[in-house]
């Protein structure tokens, strides 16, 4: 009988969920080429290929997709009975506040990764702008928040920056209009006072066409190219693309995404999650802060 590297297994696992071994290098603190090399160990062991290399990303071969269940299943066992072994046993509630654009994302992977290590806590997911998670924490409704800021002092503590960039339909017309016509979140979304400055300051005309605090409606004004909005440059959504040089709109101001934690012991599952949040989230993005 031949035993299984469990850390193969957990960098292939993340790779068939991320599809980019740059993001399985952040999520798990390693470089690309260890990455590389673990997936090629793992393949060289079965003798097949586990992944299709695409320019546009990573898929599971047959083979791949017969390994990746069972792989997440013995990997779960193995993180059970670590923490079963060697973490004090305590159980709870999480009230976690977070952007609903940064709902996708890494963020996904990482509270999954939670709930297999700490399974008896429960984590209450609230979304809302970020001034309206601030409000919810400071009035003690919210054990943790992340929240997009751009103040020079963020609330919070820096995880990362990025760039908030114009964002429309792939090919798409409705940045060239005139006025430029707008999709907008909410009156309390973070971004939305940025960016009507960044177009008064620049003397572009502009209307509102669409205003929501449903994102979903928002994000189908600018596919259908009726309208141009603005995202984090890291928190795209799909289908969406960023707004070229060409069409001549304002740039925007860099963004903190920062984490505030409401004061606990060590031992506590706010902190605990807290602890996932940092480690997961604060990797470089590739694409903070670019100009391009």
């Amino acid at each position: 009988m031949r035993n299984l590297d469990t850390q193969l297994l957990r960098t292939f696992a993340t790779t068939a969920e991320t599809g980019s071994m740059t993001r399985t290098a952040s999520l798990l603190n390693l470089t690309q080429g260890a990455v590389s090399q673990h997936i090629k160990r793992l393949e060289e062991q079965f003798g097949q290929r586990l992944f299709n290399r695409r320019r546009s990303g990573l898929t599971l071969t047959q083979a791949g997709e017969r390994l990746a269940g069972r792989a997440r299943r013995l990997l779960q066992i193995n993180d059970e009975l670590w923490v079963d072994m060697t973490t004090p046993s305590f159980a709870g509630r999480v009230v976690l506040g977070v952007p609903i654009d940064l709902i996708s994302g890494r963020l996904p992977s990482i509270l999954r990764m939670f709930a297999q290590a700490y399974p008896d806590i429960d984590i209450d997911l609230r979304c809302g702008t970020s001034p309206e998670l601030r409000t919810q924490f400071e009035a003690g409704d919210i054990d943790i928040a992340l929240m997009e800021e751009c103040a020079v002092r963020p609330f919070g503590d820096l995880l990362y920056r990025d760039r908030l960039v114009w964002a429309g339909a792939g090919d798409g017309r409705a940045a060239y209009a005139d006025p430029l016509p707008l999709s907008l979140v909410s009156q309390s979304c973070a971004f939305r006072r940025h960016v009507i400055d960044a177009l008064v300051s620049s003397g572009r005309r502009w209307k509102c066409v669409y205003e929501s605090n449903n994102l979903d409606a928002t994000i189908a004004m600018m596919r259908m190219d009726l309208a141009v909005g603005s995202f984090l440059e890291s928190s795209m959504p799909d289908k969406l693309a960023r707004v070229g040089k060409s069409a001549g709109l304002p740039d925007l101001p860099m963004f903190s995404v920062t984490l505030s934690v409401r004061a606990a012991s060590g031992g506590h599952p706010a902190a605990a999650l807290a602890r996932f949040l940092q480690k997961g989230l604060s990797a470089t993005h590739p694409s903070a802060g670019s100009e391009g």
